[in-house]
């Protein structure tokens, strides 16, 4: 039997399968009920998360990466970084409820989303517990490596858009007609901010999708290099739709995409060595 085969014992039937399929659903359901419960009890530190887009400032964060990195000096970095601080504030903006009912959905979509991401591990331990029997050997070496690169540049997605683009964006809007009150819904505001940390999430997962598409041979380094120039131009348009207050926000949103391009050509390339030589 080789190596990689899969075990006869560890087979089990279609109800097996089901019962075990049924387990692992309730398990993830229960739990994730449990920690929507334990939200619902944490309101006001949740409260503050959500805020956060309209009390951060971008230009702060960039200001302390730039002393992080180059150190309080008296060089262009150091005359960025003070500019930087001294254009920072936070977004004018006032969350209202703007219906009986709004503060309650909010809440509870609230409650359910937080509960989610908190037994986030749990529920996926389920899912990979579930698979793994019907892998081999050498498929749980390729796939758990992978599931966990996958999470990772989610996760990396997610928080970019939520500390750099979502207060841009909010700050680009807050400032539209200056003589109208920003009074925002905030069932509204949550639908949107998950909405776009989702987007983002998704986003990040270029580079795995491009090496996906080497894989399966539908294209090669060479055609994602090729269509290099015309991804470029884009990215860069599809930043400016999205964040189309200064050049310099759209940047923000750019360069990680163009980034994650040159890094899908990366691992597309690793992924066709292999090929190469069979």
């Amino acid at each position: 039997m080789p190596a990689d085969a899969i075990d006869p014992s560890a087979e089990m039937t279609f109800l097996e399968h089901l019962e075990e399929f049924r387990r692992r659903v309730i398990v993830s359901l229960i739990t994730v009920g449990f920690f929507m419960l334990i939200s619902l009890s944490f309101g006001k530190p949740i409260e503050r998360i959500l805020r956060l887009p309209l009390d951060l400032s971008t230009n702060v964060l960039l200001a302390s990466l730039i002393d992080k990195i180059n150190g309080p000096s008296a060089s262009f970095f150091g005359f960025l970084a003070i500019t930087l601080r001294a254009s920072a504030s936070s977004v004018n903006a006032t969350l209202m409820k703007l219906s009986p009912l709004s503060g309650i959905t909010t809440y509870l979509k609230v409650s359910m989303t937080f509960g989610a991401l908190l037994a986030s591990p749990v529920v996926l331990y389920q899912v990979w517990a579930f698979i793994m029997p019907a892998l081999t050997s050498r498929e749980k070496k390729v796939l758990l490596p992978l599931f966990f690169i996958i999470l990772f540049f989610f996760f990396g997605g997610a928080l970019f858009a939520f500390f750099i683009v979502v207060p841009v964006v909010f700050d680009f809007s807050a400032q539209l007609y200056p003589s109208m009150i920003n009074n925002w819904d905030i069932e509204q505001y949550f639908n949107f901010i998950l909405q776009l940390l989702l987007g983002f999430g998704i986003a990040f997962e270029l580079p795995i999708a491009m090496a996906f598409l080497a894989w399966i041979g539908a294209i090669d380094t060479n055609g994602f290099q090729e269509k290099r120039g015309l991804a470029t131009i884009g990215i860069f348009v599809l930043s400016a739709f999205l964040t189309p207050s200064d050049p310099g926000s759209m940047l923000l949103m750019a360069v990680p995409l163009i980034l994650l391009y040159e890094l899908g050509i990366f691992f597309a390339y690793l992924l066709e060595r292999p090929r190469g030589y069979s």
